[in-house]
């Protein structure tokens, strides 16, 4: 009996496909502990028959479906699963040797979890201006999951390298197959409204071959644009953390001219977007990268528009969507209140006992300040509180803590006077930015 199924869905790719399964079998893992769950969905390459001819060190199963979507492919795979922890694995990830151990040892300290592996990317086929952005985009995202006391959100799922237990899993509802982008994302949601705790392994790591390019990469916005309304409509909790919220926020006159002209004259637009695209090339040439960065983000930008209005049908029917957002932080989201002078253990324990979606912090009488509510990130728990004491809310808590003292000491020693400073105010909001 297998204690962990890796499941890897594919398409059309049979050599980066062979090259994640050779590094599998360079696991430090009990190799006899492994099984791996190969779904080809719909592939017309030589997929098939390089899997028929592939000698595994592991148990090795394949399923064959018509082209379906990523979502479905890793649903059928975890159908066929036997282990008890379930790891997603894209197919052109080249797993580290410690790779599945990491994975394994993590789900060990605690239950509940969903761990989300590092992904270093290689780039080999990308050059100049995109090599560079595309890099910072994915070490950028890394880089925040390692901050102690990071608050983790739904779109901090990346479906290429995460492992949860296959009951989890099963409980949430697997994979929404309706989703054809963003599908790691709609199952993240669901995974923190289950109180799953989301966990960053770096130690589980897999090199990220990327395949994109830089025209992949706007239409994959415009997939994007599709999904986010699909997210907004399924969770409306979740418009304003969406994009499409905030350029709709800081429409200047160019951008409202470019959605009439994209939900009215689409043809056109798509002739100009592509005209601009052909302008990239001249602007990496004159090595101009801040104008260069200025019209890719107006292109991407483009295409994420198209998706919504694709989704959308009518500027009447987007605005409506937006009228139905509610603030991303809302005082009716708080959960409850804690006073830190019984001690940062209890309150640590309280956070974990009830994972409350928001808290009110004080000190005594002292107000500390909170930590709302935010739609679309994970519950608090107890690492939560220690870095946003020292953080954000440092500047409210040490007057506090010494207010609180000067009051004792006057209270316990008449003889002596202390002109107390005026009451702090309450330190800013922690709000997430997508």
């Amino acid at each position: 009996m297998p204690t962990v199924s890796v499941i890897i869905p594919t398409h059309n790719r049979s050599a980066v496909l062979k090259r994640t399964l050779d590094a599998l079998a360079q696991q430090n893992y009990p190799l006899s502990d492994m099984e791996v769950i190969v779904a080809a969905d719909g592939c017309t390459d030589d997929t098939s028959e390089m899997l028929k001819a592939y000698q595994a060190p592991y148990t090795l199963k394949v399923i064959e479906q018509p082209s379906q979507g990523p979502a479905v492919a890793r649903n059928q795979g975890a159908a066929l699963a036997l282990a008890p922890l379930l790891i997603f694995l894209d197919d052109d990830i080249e797993a580290s040797p410690g790779f599945v151990a990491a994975h394994v040892k993590t789900h060990q300290k605690q239950a509940n979890q969903v761990v989300l592996g590092y992904l270093p990317t290689i780039l080999k086929t990308q050059t100049g201006f995109f090599r560079i952005t595309l890099r910072g985009w994915w070490e950028a995202m890394f880089q925040r999951m390692r901050q102690p006391g990071y608050r983790f959100a739904y779109c901090d799922l990346l479906s290429g390298n995460f492992s949860v237990s296959a009951d989890l899993f099963a409980a949430v509802g697997k994979f929404d197959p309706q989703f054809r982008c963003h599908e790691d994302y709609e199952l993240g949601m669901r995974l923190l409204q289950a109180k799953a705790k989301f966990t960053f392994a770096e130690a589980a790591m897999g090199y990220h071959h990327e395949l994109t390019d830089l025209d992949r990469s706007l239409r994959r916005k415009y997939q994007e644009g599709k999904a986010d309304v699909q997210l907004g409509q399924k969770y409306p909790e979740l418009k304003p953390t969406l994009l499409v919220s905030t350029m709709i926020a800081r429409c200047s006159w160019v951008d409202r001219m470019a959605l009439i002209v994209i939900f009215k004259m689409p043809a056109l637009g798509d002739l100009l977007a592509k005209g601009l695209r052909r302008s990239l090339d001249l602007l990496e040439w004159m090595r101009l990268r801040s104008y260069w960065r200025t019209l890719l983000d107006r292109l991407l930008g483009y295409w994420y528009l198209r998706g919504i209005a694709e989704a959308s049908s009518t500027q009447q029917a987007l605005t409506t969507f937006l009228q139905g957002s509610r603030p991303v932080s809302s005082p009716n989201l708080l959960d409850i209140e804690i006073d830190l002078k019984a001690g940062l253990a209890q309150a640590e324990c309280r956070l974990e006992q009830e994972r409350p979606t928001g808290v009110r912090l004080r000190y005594g009488k002292q107000i500390i300040g909170r930590i709302p509510a935010i739609p679309g990130t994970e519950r608090l728990h107890a690492a939560h509180l220690r870095p946003t004491l020292a953080t954000t809310l440092a500047p409210a808590l040490i007057p506090a803590l010494v207010l609180d003292k000067a009051v004792n000491v006057t209270n316990s020693s008449p003889q002596v006077t202390y002109e107390l400073p005026a009451q702090p105010s309450q330190s800013p909001e922690l709000v997430y930015v997508n």
